[in-house]
């Protein structure tokens, strides 16, 4: 009996709170699910050219755009130099550039590198960092997603994405230093927290919007973004 009244109080609690992490769970798939179909409306002149080729990455769990590169000189109004790159940018084609938690896009260079610790702090408004990969060519594959811009739809895209960087009082942006996945990438600090509402991916999603290109309202996930390019 005692045993029986012992059992009961202490399951009731952990059931409820197990219920209600499930029902927060559930809560954020069906949000994510409802902002990835429900798209925002395009700000874009469809009568414009379509001068720039930029892409979207993913690898299925993050997402980066690479923003193109021309005679060694970065895009515009970005606080990169070729000096913060090991080769420079003289022979680059491309800069793949994602936004993230700087605990843990720092530190993984694959998803098997994710652990609780990290999880727990990039959770915890984590800072934040941009993460800049050279390509020497144009980016090619699976999950690489192509889009055609207008002058006035890349010029909104590069000053949202130079707006994430923090910088110096001379205007480059603050690297953080010695730290590197090994292929000639460099990481900056940048604005604003990471947090599970405002993610790398949701970061890419509103970058897309901001160019005028049609995604949804709030994208976590990278398939949330991947569905929205391949249509």
């Amino acid at each position: 009996m005692r045993t029986r009244l012992f059992l009961r109080r202490v399951l009731k609690p952990v059931l409820r709170i197990a219920g209600g992490l499930i029902g927060l769970v559930l809560a954020f798939l069906i949000a994510a699910a409802v902002g990835t179909i429900w798209t925002a409306s395009a700000r874009v002149d469809e009568s414009q050219a379509k001068t720039t080729t930029v892409f979207v990455l993913s690898n299925g769990y993050h997402t980066d755009i690479a923003l193109p590169v021309q005679g060694g000189v970065p895009p515009a109004g970005l606080p990169i130099h070729a000096s913060d790159l090991e080769r420079g940018l003289s022979n680059v084609r491309y800069l793949a550039i994602g936004w993230g938690s700087e605990a843990a896009y720092t530190s993984l260079v694959s998803i098997t590198d994710l652990s609780l610790g990290t999880i727990a702090t990039a959770l915890s408004f984590d800072r934040s960092v941009v993460h800049v990969l050279p390509f020497y060519g144009a980016p090619y594959g699976e999950g690489v997603y192509q889009v055609d811009l207008s002058e006035d739809q890349y010029r909104r895209l590069t000053e949202f994405v130079a707006a994430t960087f923090t910088t110096r009082p001379d205007g480059h942006g603050e690297l953080v230093p010695d730290v590197t996945h090994g292929y000639g990438d460099v990481f900056y600090h940048a604005r604003p927290r990471f947090s599970i509402f405002y993610s790398c991916n949701a970061w890419t999603g509103t970058a897309l919007r901001e160019a005028g290109i049609t995604v949804g309202v709030w994208t976590p996930f990278a398939q949330s973004l991947e569905w929205a390019l391949a249509r």
